[in-house]
């Protein structure tokens, strides 16, 4: 293997016409972040009145020469692009830096004529301008090209392009602040950028050498994420005639992952995709690349012996990912999976780790099956978030499930681990509520949203037993959490609540709340004094008027001749005369029930 190494200042790039490959990673550097400190760590080095600068070196650049004559970036595209759109920004203030002196009006002009040398070279003959760096992947749109060029861009920006044009605005921003009432300080910081700041150009003698460079100087991830040296390792270990599909697969990949708004988290899904799929236990983000290019990583996922296969499994985990968290996030009862968007509500939006179960049943496995195992995942978070239960307290948990769960092939195979694992967990944490359900209180189960599904869940469970028509998840979000003991009562009579807190406490107990539509609870704004149990029985006789049944039967047990509904409300819930704290003790233990009965184990 024929390798060069020289190390070039930016003014000496004029040497070469850089390419980033269609299959390269899009840019990426955020301007208030990467581009930022880009600058920050050269300003650190450059010193506005020395007549000797230090040199600043910035990294290294792999390439490979084309037949064009031009090369190949294998690795350094985000340094590069950064430095190409830090020269138009140069070009662009130099071009308009007025009201100089003789002597320095010269100088801009020799800088602006080697600025617009590194941004491209005009060809006589075509009488057209060749850019220095060309950007293929899609996601770039020719918007560099137009950007060199100066020519406006119209077309639709895409998150890679809106970073370039961010770190144009950060670098132009710095160099306005830099020049200020000196613009001799700031036509010194461009020579330095220009003739102080280096790089290491490696150059090997073919494309697979070049990756076996990248993949060692990477070894340990430094600058890049597990996401992007995957993705190198593939092409490594390709064969020139299968790059074009890896790349489009990988592109493929990466839409199915925009689609649910997860595309700028591509390392969360990699990381929950091996935990679930081949990874022993739990894995963080920074451990992965390591393990990857381990024996078992290597002996397990294959990406040596056949990439195309596992860029493929990739692609196709993706989507299932993508689909699981649309499900999770969704305000409605997702149509295929309504038991994945309760696991949402319970855990919470922006929880993943119910993926990992998830994930790990095998590609082919039936809908039937993977619902059965959503539905159970539901009620095990149920109690994991009433019981306040944290996160990485049952991580470790569900990544040794996640080595069971890939080996079920059937039905009975997932009811078999029903029984023999998940129910045991399940009944532990369902001892903990029966012990601690009597003292929760709103604050307990916050946010909102949590407890709207909670108390939408058991209405929908009682009409499900009485045939009474179902409401979607959306009607129960939409209703407004009633206190039925006022959050502003006044006149709170004492040998009822002591303390202060006594009554404070009873207001956010869980058996204090339910579901009411806002026109009704806006009726009863004013029934606030509690002194006498005179605003109960306003409420009561307004609560006749909603469609609830968990809040109609406040005031009423029975309703008309509905023979079903009345003997199971007669059985299962209660009407109140009085509300106070021992009737809020009731209520709280009427609602234990019933969620007892719904978020169990089922096979």
């Amino acid at each position: 293997m024929e390798i060069k190494a020289e190390v070039k200042s930016i003014e000496k790039l004029k040497d070469y016409f850089f390419v980033v490959p269609d299959y390269q990673r899009e840019y990426v550097w955020a301007g208030d972040i990467h581009v930022a400190r880009f600058l920050q760590d050269i300003s650190d080095e450059f010193s506005p009145t020395a007549r000797k600068q230090s040199n600043y070196f910035i990294g290294s650049t792999i390439i490979v020469k084309r037949e064009d004559g031009a090369y190949d970036v294998v690795d350094g595209q985000q340094r590069l692009t950064t430095i190409v759109i830090a020269l138009c920004a140069i070009r662009d203030i130099l071009k308009n830096l007025d009201d100089l002196t003789d002597e320095l009006d010269t100088v801009k002009s020799e800088l602006y004529k080697v600025v617009k040398e590194l941004l491209y070279k005009y060809d006589i003959s075509t009488k057209k301008h060749t850019p220095r760096l060309s950007l293929q992947y899609e996601e770039s749109k020719d918007y560099l090209n137009k950007l060199i060029s100066e020519k406006s861009f119209t077309d639709t920006k895409t998150p890679s392009i809106r970073k370039m044009i961010e770190a144009y605005d950060t670098v132009s921003e710095y160099l306005i602040e830099l020049k200020g009432d000196d613009p001799e300080t700031l036509l010194n910081f461009i020579s330095y950028f220009l003739a102080n700041v280096e790089m290491v150009i490696i150059r090997p003698d073919d494309l697979g050498s070049a990756l076996k460079i990248f993949e060692t100087i990477n070894e340990r991830g430094v600058g890049l994420n597990a996401m992007d040296l995957l993705k190198n390792l593939l092409f490594s270990h390709a064969k020139e005639d299968d790059f074009e599909v890896i790349k489009n697969t990988w592109r493929e990949m990466l839409k199915g992952l925009d689609e649910s708004k997860e595309g700028d988290k591509p390392l969360r899904f990699l990381r929950y995709f091996l935990i679930a799929r081949y990874h022993n236990g739990v894995i963080r983000e920074d451990e992965i690349y390591k393990w990857m290019i381990s024996s078992t990583g290597k002996e397990k996922i294959k990406y040596q012996s056949d990439p195309i296969s596992f860029v493929k499994e990739l692609k196709a985990a993706a989507y299932t990912y993508a689909n699981f968290v649309k499900a999770t996030n969704s305000w409605d009862a997702d149509s295929t999976f309504p038991n994945i968007t309760g696991i949402g509500y319970l855990s919470k939006k922006t929880s993943r780790q119910h993926l990992v179960l998830l994930m790990a049943l095998p590609d082919n496995i039936s809908t039937e099956i993977t619902k059965l195992l959503a539905k159970n995942i539901e009620s095990l978070v149920f109690y994991y978030a009433i019981n306040r239960t944290l996160t990485k307290s049952y991580e470790a948990l569900f990544a040794n499930w996640a080595n069971k769960l890939r080996l079920v092939k059937s039905l009975d195979d997932l009811k078999a681990f029903l029984n023999d694992d998940f129910n045991k967990e399940l009944t532990e944490q369902q001892a903990k509520f029966d012990g601690q359900f009597s003292n929760k209180s709103q604050g307990d189960l916050n946010p909102q949203y949590r407890i709207k599904y909670i108390l939408g869940k058991v209405e929908e469970y009682i009409r499900q037993k009485v045939n009474f028509p179902s409401a979607n998840f959306s009607f129960y979000q939409s209703q407004q959490l009633e206190h039925i003991l006022p959050q502003t009562g006044t006149n709170i009579p004492e040998q009822d609540y002591p303390q202060s807190y006594d009554y404070s406490n009873a207001v956010y107990r869980l058996g204090n709340l339910t579901l009411l539509e806002a026109p009704i609870n806006q009726s009863l704004n004013y029934s606030n004094d509690i002194s006498s149990d005179e605003w109960f029985v306003v409420k009561r006789t307004a609560y006749l008027n909603s469609n609830i049944l968990l809040t109609r039967t406040f005031s009423q047990i029975q309703i008309g001749e509905q023979t079903k509904f009345n003997g199971f409300a007669t059985e299962r819930l209660k009407s109140f005369d009085r509300w106070n704290t021992l009737a809020i003790n009731e209520r709280q233990d009427i609602l234990k029930r019933l969620i007892q009965d719904i978020w169990k184990l089922y096979l």
